[in-house]
This record gives structure tokens, sequence and C-alpha cells, in this order.
């Protein structure tokens, strides 16, 4: 059975609202999230929602959240940029692979403009981009090119020598 978000949706939804209440930015209403998922047209929105509810609960991110919230964009804008940054980890991802848990939490921090302590804003840029799930999906759909186009190549030219073979056999016989 996967690993989903430890919330229902409704409750996720709350908690997030509620983080931006505690930084005294107005969150999105029900027709903001609404339209959000709506704009997103992506299947894992509730489940990315609840995981973003989990992780401000059961870490010191809620409060690195309210500090860094401020009212400079909008709170639709934050989180679909959040959500689109995201795309397409699941909750089953973020939950088991702890790779996959630090890329989702940078990019909530990058979201906020927020720090990570010890590090400069290059070093974070840089691990985001390392931890990035879609950037390795596409390297790995590139080696795999790579990889079968090797092969082609490989057959092409055992089929070259079988055949050259054959032809230096019928000039023997």
């Amino acid at each position: 059975m996967p690993l989903l978000s430890p919330y229902p949706h409704d409750l996720a939804v709350a908690i997030v609202c509620d983080t931006f209440r505690m930084a005294s930015q107005r969150p999105p209403s029900q027709a903001e999230w609404a339209k959000l998922e709506q704009r997103m047209k992506n299947p894992l929105f509730q489940e990315q929602v609840g995981m973003l509810a989990h992780v401000l609960v059961a870490t010191d991110l809620r409060k690195k959240t309210v500090l860094y919230l401020t009212a400079d964009r909008t709170p639709q804008a934050r989180l679909q940029q959040f959500f689109e940054e995201i795309h397409p980890l699941t909750a089953e991802m973020i939950r088991s692979n702890a790779f996959r848990q630090e890329e989702f939490l940078r990019k909530w921090l990058a979201t906020l403009g927020a720090d990570i302590e010890g590090e400069t804003e290059a070093e974070s840029k840089r691990h985001v981009k390392e931890l990035d799930y879609r950037q390795s999906v596409t390297d790995l759909r590139k080696v795999e090119e790579a990889r079968r186009q090797e092969a082609d190549r490989r057959q092409k030219m055992l089929q070259e020598a079988q055949q050259k073979e054959a032809e230096a056999r019928g000039w023997r016989e």
C-alpha cells in the first residue's frame, strides 16, 4: 500500500492556511484553492498539499515559514510556484526517500526566499539543482537513449561483420 499524506485534503489546506495566518498573511480562500488545483492540472496536487501540511506540523519548518512569509507575493503565487517546482513528486516518494524529502523541503524554502543555515545562497541553489528529480529523470532518459543508440550501432556492426564473413566464406567454398 502506498504511503500517502497523513492528512485528509481539507485538513491539510487548513494547516497551510493557518500557517499563512500566523504570518499575518491572508491565506487563499476555498475558491482560490479550487482555482489553484484546477490550474495545476496535477493529479498529485492533493497529496502534495498533504505533505506540505505534514512537514509544517511535524518539523520546525512552520516557524521558518512564518518568519519568511511576506506580503510581496500572494499566497496563491507562492503555492503555485512551489507545486510547479515539486511536480511530479508523490507523497510516497517524499515520505520514503531522503533525497526527495530534502528536495521537497529545499524547494519550499526557496519559494519563501528563506536561507538554509550554514549555506550560502549559491550552495543552496546548487543542492536543489543536484536533488531535482525531474532533472534526474531527464538525465536517465538521455543515458538510456545513448545506450540504445550504442546497442543499435553495435548490432549494425555485428550484422555487417556477419555479412562479410558469409561473403568471405562464399569465396572460399
